[in-house]
C-alpha cells in the first residue's frame, strides 16, 4: 500500500488546480444565470469533462506517480501519456473557454473584450491566437515536443531536476496536447478547421511517429538510453528513493510498449470518429469514394435524374 499512500507532494500544484477549478465554476455560474435550464444543465455536464482533465493532470503530479516516474521509465511513460493525451483531451472536450472568460469581473471582461474585438486594427492577441490555434501549429508542436523530450540529450538533464521535469517537460506536454486536441474536438467558441480527411491524416502521422519512437527505443538499442539515477537526490523532500529493482533495459522496453499500445488506444477510436464525420461531409465523402472505389459515388439527386431520363 505504500506505493499508493506514501510520497504525495507538490501542494502548490494542488492549490493552483483548486483555484483554476474555482475560476471555471465562477464563470459557469455567470453564464448559466442568463441561460435556460436546459442549456445550463447541458453546459454543466460538459464542463465536468474539463474538471476531469484538470483532476487527472493534478493527480499525475501530486500523487506517487510523480515520485515513481522519477525512478522507472515505464511509470514516466504512463505519466507522459496521461499529461499529453488524456488530460488535454478531456479538458478541451469540456469547452472551458467561455467559463474562463466569464470568470472575469463584468467591467474588466467588457473592457478586455471591447479592446480585442472592437478596435479598427486586429489586436495582437487575436493574431497570436489565430496562429497558435491553427492546425499546422497544433500538429507540428505536438509532434516536435513529443520527439524532442524523447532525445536522451534533453531527457536526462531534465529528469535530474524534478522542478524542471514538472515546470518544463510536463507543462509543454500539456500545452502541446491542448493545441493538438483542439484541432479534432469541437470546443466552443472554437471549431476544428481541418477537414475530416485532414484530421485522419494528422492522426495517422502522429501515431506513426509515436510508433517509430517506441520501436527505436525498444528494438534498436542494446543498452538503456535514459538515466534515472541522477533524479534521486532531488526527491529527498518526498522521502528516500527506494532502490530500483527492475532491469533498466527491461524498464525501457516496457515504457516503449506503453507508448506504442496507448498510442493505438487513443488514435484508432479518434480515427473512427473522424471517418464518420468524413462520410457525413459531402466533399470528404466524395474523396473517400474516389479513394476506395476509384470513382465518385452517385448522389440521390443524380440517381433520381437518371431514373427520370429512362
Amino acid at each position: 500500500m505504500d506505493y499508493f499512500t506514501a510520497h504525495w507532494g507538490y501542494p502548490v500544484v494542488a492549490l493552483v488546480a483548486v483555484l483554476v477549478l474555482a475560476a471555471h465554476e465562477r464563470g459557469l455560474r455567470a453564464i448559466n444565470s442568463r441561460s435556460t435550464r436546459t442549456h445550463a444543465v447541458r453546459r454543466r455536464r460538459r464542463l465536468w469533462l474539463s474538471y476531469a482533465g484538470i483532476a487527472l493532470l493534478t493527480l499525475s503530479i501530486v500523487s506517487p506517480m510523480q515520485y515513481w516516474a522519477m525512478e522507472y521509465f515505464w511509470v514516466h511513460m504512463l505519466q507522459h501519456v496521461t499529461v499529453m493525451i488524456a488530460a488535454p483531451a478531456l479538458y478541451v472536450a469540456g469547452a472551458p473557454a467561455l467559463p474562463l472568460i466569464f470568470a472575469l469581473p463584468v467591467g474588466l471582461r467588457r473592457r478586455v473584450l471591447k479592446s480585442i474585438f472592437l478596435r479598427p486594427t486586429r489586436h495582437p492577441l487575436r493574431a497570436f491566437c489565430s496562429v497558435a490555434l491553427s492546425p499546422a501549429v497544433g500538429i507540428i508542436v505536438f509532434n516536435v515536443v513529443m520527439v524532442a523530450w524523447m532525445l536522451p540529450s534533453l531527457f536526462n538533464p531534465i529528469m535530474a531536476r524534478p522542478e524542471l521535469h514538472i515546470g518544463l517537460m510536463l507543462t509543454t506536454f500539456f500545452i502541446s496536447g491542448l493545441l493538438f486536441w483542439i484541432q479534432f474536438i469541437p470546443s466552443p467558441p472554437h471549431a476544428p478547421k481541418m477537414s475530416p480527411i485532414g484530421q485522419a491524416g494528422a492522426l495517422l502521422i502522429t501515431n506513426l511517429i509515436m510508433t517509430i519512437i517506441a520501436v527505436s527505443i525498444s528494438f534498436f538499442v542494446s543498452v538503456p538510453s535514459y538515466d534515472f539515477g541522477a533524479a534521486m537526490a532531488g526527491m529527498s523532500h518526498m522521502g528516500s528513493m527506494a532502490p530500483t529493482t527492475l532491469d533498466p533495459m527491461a524498464d525501457q522496453r516496457i515504457g516503449a510498449a506503453i507508448l506504442w499500445v496507448c498510442g493505438d488506444f487513443w488514435c484508432f477510436p479518434a480515427l473512427v470518429i473522424v471517418l464518420r464525420r468524413a462520410m457525413n461531409d459531402d466533399e470528404s465523402s466524395s474523396l473517400v469514394d474516389r479513394l476506395l472505389r476509384g470513382q465518385r459515388g452517385i448522389s440521390a439527386e443524380e440517381f433520381e435524374a437518371a431514373r427520370a431520363r429512362t
